[in-house]
């Protein structure tokens, strides 16, 4: 059996590698690139897994994400949020769960930006794991487009 390794093309390579580096550092590759080759930027903006694809997530893996996040994490990384992401994850909780989010975004108050992608890294990890473990399903775009699981 072939190596899992020698069907992918670089440009998968990449954006694996991406999904792990510093968001600072990962935007500005991902700007650089835009600028110099925008085919190249544009299929890694396709691969590449983002907070604001939580919005895309399955009601069954966004629960389990839920489950295994902190509401301090989940509260900061909200703080200015896509409203798509906001809706799914509002979706996908309790009432009361909701109340208690809204009272804990209240308690924090304001925020520097790197504690918010901080929280938002956090819960990504965790929303990696529960993809690898086909917990969670993102589904982007039309049916036809790629998914990650």
């Amino acid at each position: 059996m072939a190596s899992p390794f020698v069907a992918r093309r670089g440009i998968d390579i990449l954006a694996d590698i991406m999904q792990y580096m510093e968001p600072a550092a990962s935007r500005t590759l991902l700007k650089n690139l835009t600028k110099s080759v925008p085919a190249i930027a544009g299929e890694l903006r396709k691969r590449l897994f983002t907070f604001d694809d939580l919005a895309c997530g399955d009601a069954r893996g966004l629960q389990r994400l839920l489950k295994q996040i902190t509401l301090r994490d989940l509260a900061l990384a909200l703080k200015g949020a896509n409203e798509a992401v906001l809706q799914a994850l509002a979706s996908n909780m309790s009432q009361r769960a909701i109340e208690d989010l809204r009272e804990e975004i209240t308690h924090l108050g304001p925020r520097r930006a790197s504690e918010i992608e901080e929280a938002r890294n956090r819960i990504l990890v965790t929303a990696r794991q529960l993809v690898e473990k086909r917990d969670l399903f993102i589904q982007r775009g039309r049916p036809d487009d790629r998914t990650i699981d």
